[in-house]
């Protein structure tokens, strides 16, 4: 029976990527709320682009273990490797979008306030993905229904010779 497990661990790692790099953004825009601390809101922007980016760098380790799985898996398991597949294609392209949009909220988010709606489109996009890897979790669940084992047929016996009968 193939392991999904690796898929489910780095599915995980995406979402906790994810929930970390909003955290980082809801901290910059705070902070690029403040007069005082406005200049510290393009440092925390880089550091959510760094784990968007770390959470693309998942999403592709994740679409490696899936590949993995599905060669092993075979044709029982298609119709979910393609779905997960769809699916983590569509994070990859949406985190590169993501990380970008970052890194261009880093180069206005130390001017105080004039950030902050960026930021927070960022991070509400960000949430929305989130709930797209939770959809892959539940696609993950059906990778690990897919796998159809069929029973091994009972041993056959050896072959016994007939009883010797006596002539008589």
């Amino acid at each position: 029976m193939c392991d999904s497990t690796p898929v489910r661990n780095w599915l995980i790692a995406i979402a906790v990527a994810i929930v970390a790099a909003v955290a980082v953004i809801i901290g910059a825009a705070v902070a690029n709320g403040s007069w005082w601390y406005a200049w510290t809101s393009p440092i925390g922007m880089g550091v959510a682009a760094g784990l968007t980016a770390l959470a693309l760098l998942f999403c592709n380790r994740a679409l490696a273990a899936l590949d993995t799985f599905c060669a092993c898996a075979g044709s029982s398991c298609a119709g979910a490797c393609s779905n997960l597949r769809a699916t983590l294609l569509a994070a990859i392209t949406v985190l590169g979008i993501q990380a970008a949009a970052c890194l261009a909220a880093a180069l206005i988010a130390w001017i105080p306030i004039a950030g902050q709606p960026l930021m927070y489109i960022i991070s509400g996009a960000l949430i929305i993905q989130a709930a797209l890897i939770i959809s892959a979790i539940y696609f993950m669940s059906q990778l690990a229904s897919c796998q159809v084992t069929t029973p091994l047929p009972p041993p056959i016996p050896p072959p016994t010779k007939p009883p010797l009968t006596p002539m008589g």
